[in-house]
């Protein structure tokens, strides 16, 4: 039976921990931490009259006291307390009781969040990879109802994974992530669907960074059975990522010599950047000449001069209008067209004295020597000739 000094402490710490939290929702985070203080003071006392009680409080005056410190934006203390919340879970309270295991969790979640806000990457990543161990330990009715954190924690992986260049890792996230949407995505509705899309782009544009190309192709091609389904339904949301899967596959056609298949994506992708760009030319105007860039070099490359060179003034047409928009930034590139008009096409070395006052422009850029290069090699290989 309990003695009166502890019914009175008993009711001094719930009167601290409801003001303490009243103080916090109103943002007066000083008086809120000096009541959390008193409070977890009393808590820790009363700990041997209650041990799951208290010790449960403890916990959530500790996660309290890392909120707020979140909040001022005090990261380590922040981190401070969720590990000493940690340490009470695993050392006083049950860590295998199902409750407490979500509670961990979240935990390493937040911990994790912290480390990624401050990109110290390695020790997000040792964290958020603890908190997906605690809920892959879970049954799997307890599990279902976790798996949009979990998602979550695989979208966080699959970033600061690859900021690491960690390639197996992040593939591991996205995979993750794709397994989650497996359960989520259904033929009755479009939910998740454009995440799903997303997610597998993001894994074909990282096996297509680090030159797996046959493996990028495939999965672009199941995320654009997903992206023209829904590009279908609302036409103007998906023309960006339309068109740069395309252009992907294009690219990846090309290096498997399928130069059929290259040729339809590339002029796909080019529809989709033209529509994007006659709605904001100084946006999307230089995504058409980089395919137009790509299909001159696609046509040389099949020995097709004629289409190869059309495709190259377009280019030099884009260029030249992009520049008046922006010189600063397209300038180089306009020079550099014009270089290779007369590298691969026969065209007047006239043409290079309006590239190198470009390029005189921009003389602290770090191409300007390699492109002056070129322009006097030229100059001195065409008088050769003549």
């Amino acid at each position: 039976m309990y003695n009166l000094e502890t019914i009175m402490e008993e009711l001094i710490e719930k009167s601290l921990s409801n003001s303490a939290k009243s103080y916090q929702e109103k943002s007066q985070f000083d008086i809120a931490k000096e009541l959390y203080f008193k409070a977890l003071k009393l808590q820790k006392k009363l700990l041997i009259v209650d041990k799951n009680h208290y010790g449960s409080l403890i916990v959530e005056t500790l996660n309290s006291l890392a909120l707020i410190y979140r909040e001022e934006n005090n990261y380590n203390l922040a981190i401070n307390y969720y590990q000493q919340s940690v340490f009470m879970i695993k050392k006083v309270l049950d860590d295998t009781f199902i409750k407490n295991r979500y509670s961990l969790a979240q935990i390493y979640t937040n911990i994790a969040n912290l480390y990624r806000r401050e990109y110290r990457y390695e020790e997000s990543e040792f964290f958020y990879t603890k908190a997906l161990d605690l809920y892959k330990s879970l049954s799997p009715k307890d599990f279902d109802s976790s798996k949009m954190k979990v998602l979550t924690i695989y979208n966080h992986l699959s970033i600061i994974c690859d900021e690491q260049n960690k390639l197996q890792e992040t593939k591991d996230a996205y995979m993750g992530a794709l397994d989650i949407y497996k359960h989520l995505v259904t033929d009755e509705s479009d939910k998740y669907k454009d995440e799903l899309a997303g997610t597998l782009s993001d894994l074909a544009s990282l096996y297509f960074k680090h030159s797996r190309q046959n493996k990028a192709g495939e999965v672009y091609l199941l995320a654009l059975e997903i992206l023209l389904y829904l590009h279908q339904k609302e036409p103007n949301q998906y023309k960006e990522t339309l068109a740069l899967t395309l252009h992907r596959l294009a690219q990846i056609y090309t290096t498997q010599h399928e130069y059929t298949d290259a040729l339809s994506a590339y002029r796909e992708s080019l529809n989709y950047y033209i529509e994007l760009a006659e709605e904001e030319p100084t946006k999307y105007g230089s995504y058409v000449a980089v395919i137009f860039k790509n299909l001159a070099s696609f046509y040389r490359s099949q020995k097709k001069i004629e289409m190869a060179e059309y495709f190259h003034l377009k280019l030099i047409d884009l260029y030249t209008e992009l520049n008046h928009y922006n010189e600063h930034k397209y300038g180089l590139q306009l020079a550099s067209s014009i270089i290779d008009g007369v590298t691969y096409y026969k065209q007047h070395t006239l043409s290079l004295y309006q590239a190198e006052a470009l390029i005189r422009i921009h003389q602290e850029n770090l191409h300007v020597d390699k492109l002056l290069e070129q322009i006097y090699y030229l100059r001195h290989e065409k008088s050769t000739v003549y």
